[in-house]
């Protein structure tokens, strides 16, 4: 058994990746996001977040302002959507 632990079999895995923990409503709209752009969630968010951080970085605060109001006008979207049709379905 000594042998096993000493050339790292139980080593604990892990992975290149984050989680990201966000609320319903966030998830709701990246989703939407994600099926209106075609692409996946992981895609999705790598994207969000790669221009979220250049924007910071060159100080790009119109461009924030402005994908923010986009992302309320998104989410007073799906809640008229949800309003008129009833709960989303994951």
């Amino acid at each position: 058994m000594a042998h096993y632990i000493r050339t790292g079999l139980f080593r604990k895995k892990t992975t290149r990746y984050k989680t990201l923990w966000c609320n319903h409503g966030d998830w709701l709209i990246f989703r939407a996001l994600a099926s209106r752009l075609r692409r996946t969630m992981i895609e999705t968010l790598h994207e969000v977040l790669h221009v979220y951080t250049k924007c910071k970085a060159e100080d790009h605060e119109r461009k924030i302002e402005s994908l923010e109001n986009q992302r309320f006008i998104l989410a007073v979207e799906l809640k008229k959507y949800s309003d008129r049709f009833g709960v989303i379905k994951d």
